[in-house]
């Protein structure tokens, strides 16, 4: 719905850890957001950040719809794996994937939205190995792909169809909410263990959350329609090094917990337990060919803000 208050984004899932960064960037910028929320909580705090919001659910169509068609669309659903029953079928969480999807972009089909950027996530490439890989690598068959997969394949057909679609593909995005404070921050500055799957911990490629929003509203401005980028960081690190960090910089003690690799699956879940277990390192270059540059670059630089903003 058109607004005149200056231009308008629709943004999905944005009470979560991504959503709520980028509703505050897109505030600050002068954007009159439009905020999907499912429980009176999540619309609390988006009016909280400057937002509207917009009550709704992405797996029932409704009069949420009628919102949607604003002239930046940023689409975060759940990616699935995360707090899955270790029993659910990857085939079923594909099929909630492509209801979620089909319910928005089919509203937005016939409107005059300028872009869509849809956030995916990048463990549906699977394990890429040490060597980073570009978004042009082909999927593996690990669970996080067949689940997610299928919805990217997806998207194809609404880019022919005329859709303005560029799709983000973020690595892993930290900072200081989330699984990030819960799982490392808190613990080290408690003296509490922080949990360690395998010896050395798999390589992972992070992106400070506020580069993520950065990042997706650069996509917004200068992606490539029907293009795929990589939201991470030039350099992977090791797993392990986000607690090594949060402890050399807070001068706290390290307490770890080693968990042997394959017990992983026990404690998470299996899709889950793949995702934490297998190497996700990530080449940046096609984002920063159309001319991002990071706030964070570093892991160093990134934790420095968190550990500032944690009384936030």
């Amino acid at each position: 719905m058109a607004s005149d208050r200056g231009p308008t984004a629709f943004v999905t899932g944005a009470a979560g850890f991504i959503g709520s960064e980028l509703v505050q960037e897109l505030v600050a910028r002068g954007y009159h957001v439009l905020g999907l929320a499912r429980s009176a909580e999540s619309a609390h705090r988006l009016r909280r950040a400057g937002a509207t919001a917009v009550t709704g659910d992405l797996l029932e169509p409704g009069r949420w719809q009628d919102e949607a068609a604003a002239d930046w669309v940023f689409h975060i659903p759940p990616c699935g794996l995360a707090g899955q029953p270790r029993q659910r079928r990857a085939e079923s969480i594909a099929q909630m994937r492509a209801r979620m999807d089909a319910h928005l972009l089919d509203a937005v089909a016939s409107g005059t939205t300028r872009r869509i950027v849809y956030v995916a996530d990048s463990s549906c490439y699977g394990p890429t190995g040490a060597r980073p890989i570009t978004e042009d690598e082909l999927p593996s068959s690990a669970a996080g792909a067949r689940c997610l997969m299928p919805a990217l394949d997806r998207l194809d057909g609404y880019v022919i169809a005329g859709l303005p679609i560029v799709t983000a593909l973020p690595g892993c995005v930290y900072g200081n909410a989330s699984w990030f404070r819960e799982s490392v921050v808190d613990p080290v500055l408690t003296g509490r263990h922080v949990l360690h799957f395998g010896k050395a911990g798999a390589w992972v490629t992070p992106v400070h959350v506020h580069d993520c929003a950065r990042a997706l509203v650069h996509l917004a401005e200068r992606g490539e329609i029907g293009g795929r980028y990589f939201l991470a960081n030039t350099e992977p690190i090791r797993m392990h090094e986000f607690a090594q960090v949060v402890a050399r910089l807070a001068n706290r003690p390290l307490r770890v917990w080693r968990v042997p690799a394959e017990l992983a699956g026990l404690l998470v879940g299996r899709p889950l337990a793949d995702y934490v277990r297998a190497n996700a390192a990530l080449s940046n270059i096609r984002l920063r060919g159309i001319g991002f540059r990071f706030r964070y670059p570093t892991l160093e630089q990134g934790i420095e803000q968190v550990l500032g903003a944690r009384h936030e």
